[in-house]
């Protein structure tokens, strides 16, 4: 007689209510909770700056990187008598100095496709000073920057503006490392300076924000020098001759470009001077002054009352005597 096995199947009866007790709601829970109090963040920020300290984050933000061990912290209120402190460029101390090293080096020769129109030779006339702005504005045009750089021909020469606006800062707050963005800009603008020979005029200018005299004896004199000089390492970096730069001076706010708001970001700034040969020699002929020879019978006669009146030692008055 043949077996014949009967095959039983089992099936267990699943449990509606298991579903729930997983822990998936609970990432789901999580990223709610996350994106709640990044809304509340930003609404908080929104509530407490005005529009030139949104601008000035914005400005941080778009500069600024993750990866940029010096960038800093705009959110950093250790130095600052308020909580939060989006403020001036000055308002922090600088941890740097004015010899510091350009880190990022630009093989630059003049042969670039922007210097290609630029003829080797001193630019003198309005003629040729207009043709050299017409390449330093395409300049800035291929490399959006056009909102940061002004250029204006004037009689004594080219004059070229570099400055903050409300997505780019030339330097982080209170110091003078540039940002890369316009670093990398005088890194392109350093060909051109190497097919000109005119002399070069750099100077630094800074808004009106002082810096805490209890945490510093520094103020915006060091610090519009210090930029200035580290704007002629960068253009030395690029390939612009060391030679061709006749003067770095620091104008701290003594010059702001908007005076009716001296704090604001258009006054913190970087002025290249290219200038004419005539107005290089008078530049040069207030720091050197007239020789011996040219003096006149004033200059002269001046000298003499100066040495007549110079104080005299009582041996000496009891010797020639």
């Amino acid at each position: 007689m043949q077996r014949h096995d009967q095959i039983i199947i089992k099936r267990a009866r699943r449990n509606e209510h298991d579903v729930g007790h997983g822990g998936a709601w609970k990432v789901a829970f999580a990223d709610f909770m996350i994106a709640l109090m990044a809304l509340f963040l930003v609404l908080w920020i929104l509530a407490i700056v005005d529009q030139s300290e949104r601008k000035a984050i914005v400005a941080y933000m778009n500069s600024a990187s993750l990866f940029d061990q010096g960038v800093g912290n705009p959110f950093d209120s250790s130095s600052s008598m308020s909580p939060i402190d989006f403020g001036g460029e000055a308002s922090d101390l600088s941890s740097h100095d004015a010899a510091m090293t350009v880190t990022s080096f630009y093989d630059g020769n003049g042969d670039g496709q922007y210097t290609e129109s630029l003829v080797q030779g001193t630019y003198d006339t309005q003629e040729q000073l207009k043709v050299l702005a017409k390449v330093v504005e395409e300049l800035a045009k291929q490399a959006s920057a056009e909102g940061n750089v002004h250029v204006d021909v004037t009689p004594q020469g080219l004059r070229i503006v570099l400055q903050d606006d409300y997505r780019q800062n030339m330097f982080h707050r209170g110091s003078s490392e540039l940002t890369p963005f316009f670093e990398d800009l005088l890194l392109e603008l350093a060909p051109i300076f190497h097919k000109i020979q005119n002399p070069l005029i750099i100077s630094g200018h800074t808004d009106a924000v002082r810096f805490n005299r209890n945490r510093s004896e520094k103020s915006n004199w060091e610090l519009s020098a210090s930029r200035a000089n580290v704007a002629r390492q960068t253009l030395i970096a690029g390939g612009a001759p060391e030679n061709h730069v006749l003067q770095v001076a620091g104008m701290a706010d003594r010059a702001p470009l908007n005076p009716n708001e001296p704090d604001a970001s258009e006054n913190r700034r970087i002025e290249l001077f290219v200038l004419t040969t005539s107005a290089a020699r008078m530049v040069e002929t207030l720091f050197k002054g007239p020789s011996k020879a040219e003096d006149g019978p004033a200059v002269q006669q001046a000298r003499e009352h100066a040495e007549f009146n110079q104080p005299v030692i009582r041996q000496d008055f009891v010797k020639n005597s």
